[in-house]
């Protein structure tokens, strides 16, 4: 095939796709433009998850007429009028590719009224084909609509996912922008309903309340710039403040981790990192913080033109903003979380590989977790008999006889053939999780109705992970119902839960469903999650009774050996490790 020149058309949604990959990615570049513009409110709606509609409305500056034909030409901006500029950007936009790509592969509408212009001129192009403009009657700003997107581009259209997924990716595009600009006032509509809206009093701690919710905002705090920073002569050129939740509040993902820097929200693994350190040890591994965090940077230090959305930015020197958000986070939760004693603990030489071996879950219906195949090479017995995972998959576990409890984690018990420890939680989350299969293949959910229906806020991705599993959470025993916005209420819960806070228990669980689960079916997963959240947690004091009746439930399980998400109950050490071990034989 001979080389040649690509038709304008082609070109222009080749370009496109690098910067417009979803409803959500119009939104952003069109909200970045009203924002550029000076827009003190701005409102956001959307339908069918925003491939049948997107309109977004601000009452900035506005386009003069004249400009209007301009302004859909691919590499026009007022941002930037030479390469020198990106050293001194303040703007968000710069590229003058955000509406010449979205008018490639969707029908654009813009009407815009500057303050001072008598009316307002309308601008229309059907899949890169403009119209002459026209004059309408509007208020000052801007309004612009995007129809059918991608209708012309049907591959790309078909990678789209459901309507509820793209309006939650919609929902956290608007939260951030409002979380960057909490002087504008943010409204956002899906499908005829509000599901966010900000007041635009320039107050942080409001807005973060109009996003997440009072729940969430109750347990967040202000970050405290450290002292000593006033004597550091880096001070100028890095800065951080926002707010970070307490060590208390924390979510299953990031979802919640919006780090903004000089007001544009971006992705960055490092600088997550650098958060998630300041949390540790106050956390539990796997659980994640929620924090909004404002860096400031001067500008001749940051390089915001290394990726086509802008989503991604490079620092001349990341390590010295890497360590001034520890500093910050972590000085401003010591502030707020009182000194505890962290528990030490002391190890014999009682370690095996078959100590870190983890068992996997297959079908629920067998209940049988199977361990991985041992290491090519690596000889099929245990080379090490003393420690091991409590025995082999087929065999039951013996009659235990419980002595005590370590750490308020582990379980002490003697067996016929030496000492067992039986970790608390993944006991009980083992049994939890057949009583829930049980009752579900009955069909018969043991169902707890709460005396009043638990509102609870949720996030986008919450809200769409809740629609998404809404089937099988009934089939266990959840009862919820959609309350307005973002909210649900909950009627009902399995009877598991209700021995925990349910509305933990109900975050937890969609938190840990929109990270993918655990099983190898939507139910599954649902219902190791449930088990798990319902379960007695690690540093629990329990009675004797208490830990007896546990360990009488778990021998009766079918597959006592490994929780629902692989991790081994019990280690067992036999009474010839024993007198090994304090040189008996």
């Amino acid at each position: 095939m001979p080389i040649r020149l690509l038709d304008e058309d082609t070109i222009g949604k080749i370009a496109a796709g690098e910067v417009i990959e979803r409803p959500a990615s119009v939104v952003k570049e069109l909200v970045e433009n009203a924002l550029d513009a000076g827009a003190r409110s701005v409102r956001v709606e959307i339908q069918a998850g925003g491939r049948e509609l997107i309109r977004v409305s601000d009452d900035g500056h506005g386009i003069p007429a004249e400009e209007l034909p301009l302004a859909i030409q691919r590499h026009a901006t007022s941002k930037v009028t030479r390469f020198d500029d990106l050293a001194r950007l303040t703007s968000y936009g710069f590229r003058g590719e955000a509406l010449a790509s979205i008018a490639a592969v969707a029908e654009l509408r813009i009407v815009s009224r500057p303050p001072d212009s008598p009316h307002a001129a309308a601008l229309v192009s059907r899949n890169g084909r403009v119209e002459p403009p026209t004059t309408v009657p509007a208020a000052p700003g801007t309004t612009v609509t995007v129809r059918d997107l991608f209708a012309h581009v049907p591959a790309r259209r078909a990678f789209l996912r459901q309507d509820h997924t793209e309006a939650a990716y919609v929902q956290r595009v608007v939260a951030a922008c409002a979380l960057a600009a909490p002087e504008v006032r943010f409204e956002l509509v899906v499908d005829g309903r509000t599901v966010l809206a900000t007041d635009g009093s320039g107050d942080l701690g409001n807005t973060i309340v109009g996003v997440f919710g009072p729940d969430i905002a109750a347990e967040m705090v202000p970050i405290v710039p450290p002292a000593d920073d006033e004597h550091d002569p880096e001070r100028p050129a890095v800065t951080v403040s926002g707010y970070v939740g307490l060590p208390t509040l924390t979510r299953g993902n990031r979802q919640h981790i919006i780090l903004l820097v000089n007001r544009r929200w971006i992705e960055s693994r490092s600088l997550t990192f650098a958060l998630e350190q300041a949390y540790h040890s106050l956390i539990m591994v796997g659980r994640f913080p929620v924090a909004v965090l404002h860096i400031t940077v001067a500008p001749d230090r940051l390089d915001v033109n290394v990726h086509p959305t802008k989503r991604e930015v490079r620092f001349s020197d990341e390590r010295l903003v890497f360590a001034a958000i520890q500093r910050a986070v972590r000085g401003t939760l010591t502030q707020h979380t009182p000194a505890q004693t962290i528990p030490s603990f002391t190890t014999t030489p009682l370690t095996a590989p078959a100590v870190q071996r983890r068992m996997a879950l297959t079908h629920p219906n067998r209940f049988r977790p199977t361990p991985p195949p041992p290491p090519e090479g690596a000889p099929a017995d245990d080379p090490d008999p003393g420690m091991t995972v409590v025995p082999d998959p087929g065999s039951a576990v013996p009659v235990l006889r419980v002595l005590g409890q370590v750490g308020a984690t582990y379980i002490i018990a003697e067996g016929p053939d030496g000492m067992y420890l039986i970790d608390q939680h993944a006991a009980h989350e083992r049994v939890l999780f057949e009583q829930l299969w049980q009752q579900y293949e009955r069909a018969k959910p043991d169902i707890q109705t709460l005396l009043e229906p638990l509102v609870i806020e949720l996030t986008p991705t919450q809200l769409e992970t809740a629609e998404r599993c809404r089937e099988e959470m009934v089939q266990i025993g959840f009862h919820i119902e959609p309350f307005g916005g973002s909210a649900v209420a909950v009627r009902a819960v399995p009877a598991i839960a209700a021995r925990r806070d349910p509305r933990a228990v109900l975050l937890g669980i969609l938190d840990e469903m929109a990270a993918g689960g655990r099983g190898t079916t939507l139910l599954e997963s649902l219902t190791i999650s449930t088990a798990c959240h319902s379960a007695i947690r690690a540093g629990q004091t329990l009675s004797l009774a208490e830990m007896r009746e546990l360990i009488a439930q778990l021998e009766r399980c079918t597959a006592p050996r490994a929780c629902g998400h692989g991790r081994p109950t019990m280690l067992h050490l036999s009474q010839e490790e024993l007198e090994r071990q304090f040189e008996r034989r």
